[in-house]
C-alpha cells in the first residue's frame, strides 16, 4: 500500500472565523435586567411583610410582650 503524503495539508482551507468582541457581552443587559426584576420583587416582598407587621401592631391585633 503506497502512502501519499504529499496531499496531506496541515492548514485549513478556510480561515478560522473568530466571534466579534461584540458578542463577549451579548447578553450582559439581559442578567442586569433580571437582577432588577428580582431586586425590586424582593424589596416590594419584605416591604409588603413590614407593613402587615406594622398594621397588626397599630391595631392592637399582635400583642408584643416586653420581659420587663
Amino acid at each position: 500500500m503506497i502512502d501519499d503524503v504529499e496531499e496531506i495539508r496541515a492548514e485549513r482551507e478556510e480561515p478560522v472565523r473568530y466571534r466579534e468582541v461584540q458578542g463577549k457581552y451579548a447578553g450582559l443587559w439581559k442578567q442586569i435586567a433580571m437582577g432588577i426584576v428580582a431586586a425590586y420583587c424582593a424589596i416590594a416582598l419584605l416591604t409588603t411583610i413590614g407593613w402587615i407587621i406594622a398594621a397588626k401592631i397599630i391595631t392592637g391585633s399582635l400583642k408584643l410582650n416586653m420581659p420587663w
